[in-house]
């Protein structure tokens, strides 16, 4: 652009090793061709004490997330493969290749109820299986349990006694399939006795089994829309330490869409180290959110005894292209790419959707009006909620419903910049953070309060949008001073008119931040 409001740049840097290092000076400097007006102020320094989460930052595991290697005797090898991936995948599968061998061989997952709900349910007729691809293997094992290559689901109840196993063996009446086929169980061959809190996947070739196997898009998912709970990482394609959530279904019943099937971890360009995360969004795509996010982290994994009102920065880089910013105008909240911080009360697998109240919690970033940019560092300041049952926190790297383009993540950081002493209101009283409140009363008919924080002047916009993420109230758009508002909407739109009943969202813009929270008008 040719010029920009107040907008904050920050670095950090490390104090250097050197034991004889005492003093810091800060230049703000203009290099020698740049041309052009610019305004500096308020230049802090403040001491970042606390490194990024453990095990989460870059996408460099070897090992895809829930899945872990199990036995891989003399003969065999285990491969996270990213030559094979089944249609509607995430570009790798697991493969098993091995001669005949003293064991069997065998890729195991940990425990796949989590995260939505507490356990995979009984009496629901479950869909269970894979999709699978064979080369070379040998044919006709018969009841040779040596010779079989299959996938078994095992199941165990809140106490840890087995509850029982579905095997479905894997065709074998050829040496190499014609492609990728769903290796699925028949209706009604799985419908629990009983509630499973522990259920384990085992992708297995018997130890005189012999070629290549590939498996990938591990379907869980109860037959006739029932609901059977939720397993992670199906289509194995997000290492060590991260989930994803994407159309239809989650992906848990082995299919992805509406363009997250060209979701892919990838070497074309990367922050830092071999790999980045890539969204490739087409244009005109079916609409519908997903994310890939973190698993859930105790705040303790920070390394430092965090407490409610702390502010935690989170921070990732972000490279673009095909971008289209006029969509980005019309819709700011659904043709967008953004951070969604959840609070939980604990990350325990059988937790289930225990969240802490307000969260997870959707924050848009702004993008500059252009068709591509390099790697920028994108930062999100959060406050620790004052919920004593406040124990864990995950991070989605999100695309919203409507957004299209090429979009690349990396190197994603929590970093605590406020204790409890200082976080909140500072000694002048004004907010260290820009701040959007709940809404209250929610619902409401037929008006509400909005209350917001400015922590530096600055020309700030409060807009209400639709559904379809339609503007339909420009309630605040205005330079103002550091403070805190408040501001009621009596639910009519800008021509005066009184809205229909719905979801409405409220969106917090003040240079390169944005808020957006969600109300509920009802009649």
């Amino acid at each position: 652009v040719t010029s920009f409001d107040w907008t904050q740049y920050y670095l950090d840097v490390t104090v250097p090793s050197d034991p004889t290092t005492e003093a810091l000076d800060l230049r703000l400097h203009t290099y020698s061709m740049f041309t052009g007006t610019v305004y500096f102020d308020d230049l802090t320094v403040e001491k970042l004490d606390i490194p990024k989460f453990s095990g989460i930052g870059g996408f460099e595991s070897p090992l895809p997330s829930y899945w872990t290697m199990g036995n891989q005797p003399g003969g065999s090898t285990l491969t996270w493969a990213t030559d094979q991936s089944s249609p509607s995948s995430l570009g790798r599968s697991l493969e098993i290749t091995k001669t005949a061998t003293s064991d069997s061989a065998s890729w195991v997952s940990e425990n796949m109820v989590d995260y939505w709900s507490q356990r995979h349910y009984a009496n629901v007729d479950m869909k269970i299986g894979a999709w699978v691809k064979t080369q070379g293997v040998n044919t006709a094992p018969g009841s040779n349990a040596d010779a079989q290559w299959y996938v078994a689901y095992t199941f165990y109840d809140s106490a840890g006694t087995l509850i029982g196993q579905t095997k479905l063996p894997i065709d074998q009446t050829v040496a190499t399939s014609s492609g990728w086929l769903a290796d699925t169980n028949g209706v009604e061959a799985t419908v629990l006795p009983r509630d499973s809190w522990k259920t384990i996947i085992s992708f297995v070739g018997g130890k005189n089994a012999t070629g290549t196997v590939w498996a990938d898009n591990f379907i869980l998912v109860g037959r006739g829309g029932a609901w059977a709970g939720q397993d992670w990482d199906a289509g194995v394609g997000v290492p060590t330490g991260w989930i994803y959530y994407f159309q239809p279904n989650g992906g848990n019943d082995g299919l992805v869409s509406d363009g997250y099937e060209n979701t892919r971890l990838t070497t074309e360009t990367s922050h830092s180290g071999l790999y980045s995360l890539k969204f490739n969004l087409p244009f005109n795509r079916p609409q519908g959110d997903g994310f890939v996010g973190t698993k859930r982290m105790l705040l303790s994994s920070l390394g430092a005894d965090v407490k409610a009102g702390d502010v935690l920065r989170i921070s990732v880089w972000i490279k673009a292209s095909n971008l289209v910013p006029d969509s980005a105008a019309k819709y700011p909240t659904t043709w967008a790419v953004g951070f969604t911080p959840g609070f939980w009360k604990g990350n325990g697998n059988n937790d289930g959707f225990n969240n802490i109240s307000g969260y997870p919690q959707d924050f848009q970033f702004v993008f500059p009006p252009v068709t591509s940019f390099d790697w920028t560092q994108y930062y999100l300041d959060v406050t620790v909620p004052s919920d004593p049952t406040t124990e864990a926190l995950d991070l989605r790297l999100h695309t919203y419903s409507m957004f299209t383009g090429t979009v690349y993540f990396d190197d994603l950081t929590v970093q605590v910049i406020g204790a409890t002493t200082s976080a909140g209101d500072v000694k002048d009283g004004l907010p260290r953070t820009f701040e959007l409140s709940d809404n209250y009363p929610n619902p409401f008919n037929p008006s509400t309060m909005i209350n917001y924080g400015v922590p530096k002047n600055g020309t700030v916009s409060l807009i209400v949008y639709n559904i379809l993420g339609q503007r339909v109230r420009t309630l605040v758009n205005a330079p103002m001073t550091a403070g805190r508002y408040s501001i009621a909407w009596d639910g009519r739109n800008e021509a005066g008119s009184v809205l229909s009943s719905g979801v409405y969202f409220y969106r917090l813009q003040a240079g390169a931040t944005a808020l957006v929270k969600k109300m509920l008008l009802l009649k």
